[in-house]
């Protein structure tokens, strides 16, 4: 087993995701987990969006909101075509999911970091499973997996602490059954929850981190950056 990451640029775009795709198929013989960031710039524009409407600023906020509803949908329509429909509307959905959010931050006016830490969480939770679709319309045999069960924390929101023992028996819950059935893997990096299910993120930069832990956790013979 190996798990590799692949940070935004690598999943910024349509021509990126193949290139993605095509990595991972030339590595299927070892049996790859894979990591993914969120698409390039999302997480900025995600930071952004809280803070506008923390300060009422929640036009602004929704403008940012469907400027990255519409990226989004551009790449499940490139890549998957006709078959964007079911992807499609769960990208839609979460989007939706950030507008109420937003509006939530605008009506109290302040952001606290597990609110900051719910909003900058979406950048994986939508890059991941637009990933997966990919893969798997491209003969690669991936399941989405949210990386919010398996990446364990305490709840120090912004800069969560991941606790080693229960990742790895998430590894064992939600990973290895995929593998063993020949399966991919397909998970944000970055985020995380506690164990009472609340959305955190483990400091910018901890798509790497999650890569190794779950390499750790899972014995791997590599971890490929």
């Amino acid at each position: 087993m190996i798990v590799t990451k692949f940070g935004g640029t690598s999943v910024g775009d349509t021509e990126a995701i193949e290139r993605t795709a095509a990595i991972v198929r030339g590595r299927l013989s070892r049996q790859p987990v894979v990591v993914v960031s969120a698409l390039a710039g999302t997480t900025n524009a995600l930071l952004d969006i809280a803070a506008q409407a923390s300060k009422g600023q929640f036009i602004v906020a929704i403008r940012g909101i469907e400027a990255l509803r519409e990226r989004h949908l551009d790449v499940v329509h490139e890549l998957l075509g006709e078959e964007s429909g079911e992807v499609g509307a769960e990208v839609s959905m979460l989007f939706d999911e950030l507008a109420h959010l937003g509006e939530a931050l605008s009506v109290l006016g302040d952001v606290s970091p597990r609110s900051l830490d719910a909003v900058a969480a979406y950048g994986e939770r939508l890059s991941s499973p637009i990933v997966a679709a990919a893969f798997r319309q491209r003969g690669i045999p991936a399941t989405w997996v949210d990386a919010r069960k398996v990446m364990v924390t305490d709840g120090a929101f912004g800069k969560a602490h991941p606790q080693r023992d229960a990742i790895a028996d998430a590894v064992r819950e939600h990973l290895l059954p995929i593998l063993r059935a020949g399966g991919v893997p397909v998970l944000g990096g970055y985020i995380g929850a506690t164990p009472d299910g609340l959305t955190t993120t483990i400091g910018r930069g901890g798509s790497d981190y999650s890569a190794a832990l779950f390499g750790a956790a899972l014995d791997a013979e590599a971890i490929e950056i």
